[in-house]
């Protein structure tokens, strides 16, 4: 059944041309052919796979993070409806949830740490990359309320410092549809020779190095990327247990959130053990976390003598439409 979608702030058809659904990899993970895993992921940026985690699991992890939310304060959820539901009050917007990323209590909570770092995902990577996997002990576990998105970004630009084989592994903590903010991915943007200019300026930029201010999305229109790379968008729905893998250098970004309930996902990052490591994500503590977050979704203003998005995209040769 098609379903009406904000890709941003842009309204789609789901699935249409304009947005498609993305490829579906679980026949290869239950056949075992990590040859061919390997092969997507290079191809396409991306694989998607149905109940790589035990759903029971998953949904434990949900239960904890929802009453990690409530107990943070009132006026977080709906008292009319039950708390497993995650009907947010109507009044809960930006600041409301409790900014969850890190290492912290919920994160390593042992029934989310249980799926973040559990055999499943240990075992998958160690498949994949045919050696010992690491995962970053920072995690990007976040509760988005109605109206939220994520801009579109590649994640090299974030966490650049390390291996250049480091793998995103996007985990829907519970079962997240097109209309909750699930994510959306460019397909083959992470080697198609279309995208150099944008891998060799933007995919390759260190935004703390270089100062540059605000969430370091290239753009919140998914309408840019359309029309600058001749591409397209796709998305799918997720059940709890299902999870898409992608590569440091695949675009991608999320639809928004238009309903009354909280999107609870968390990002991990997963490499080889022998390959250097972005030493930020690493450790029992994160001190920069004290100050107010710099990049991605929770950014805050602008600071002084930095550069903005704006700048750097007229720098690299990216004008107006």
């Amino acid at each position: 059944m098609a379903t009406q979608v904000s890709l941003g702030d842009r309204v789609y058809t789901f699935p249409s041309q304009e947005l498609g659904e993305l490829l579906d990899h679980t026949h290869l993970y239950e056949e075992q052919d990590w040859d061919s895993l390997r092969k997507e992921l290079e191809r396409v940026g991306y694989v998607r796979i149905r109940g790589l985690h035990d759903r029971d699991m998953v949904l434990r992890a949900r239960r904890a993070v929802l009453n990690h939310i409530d107990q943070a304060g009132d006026g977080k959820f709906d008292s009319s409806h039950p708390l497993e539901s995650g009907v947010l009050d109507s009044r809960c917007g930006r600041g409301c949830i409790p900014f969850m990323e890190g290492r912290n209590c919920i994160t390593h909570n042992p029934d989310v740490k249980g799926v973040l770092e559990g055999t499943r995902p240990m075992e998958f990577f160690r498949n994949l990359l045919e050696a010992e996997p690491v995962t970053f002990d920072f995690k990007w576990l976040r509760g988005v309320h109605k109206d939220a998105f994520t801009g579109a970004h590649v994640d090299n630009v974030y966490m650049g410092r390390g291996t250049s084989e480091l793998y995103t592994m996007w985990i829907p903590i519970g079962d997240v549809n097109v209309d909750m903010g699930t994510l959306a991915v460019v397909e083959g943007s992470n080697n198609d020779t279309k995208f150099n200019k944008l891998q060799e300026t933007y995919g390759s930029c260190d935004l703390e190095a270089e100062n540059v201010s605000g969430t370091g999305w290239f753009t919140e229109d998914p309408v840019e990327i359309e029309k600058r790379f001749n591409c397209n968008w796709k998305t799918a729905n997720f059940s709890a247990g299902d999870v898409l893998i992608f590569t440091n250098r695949t675009l991608h970004m999320s639809t928004k959130n238009i309903t009354n309930k909280v999107r609870i996902s968390c990002d991990t990052r997963w490499q080889r053990k022998d390959h250097p490591v972005d030493t930020r994500f690493i450790g029992e503590s994160f001190p920069w976390l004290n100050a107010a977050p710099k990049h991605g979704l929770w950014a805050e203003g602008l600071a002084e003598q930095c550069s903005t998005m704006e700048d750097m995209k007229e720098k690299w040769g990216f004008s107006e439409n």
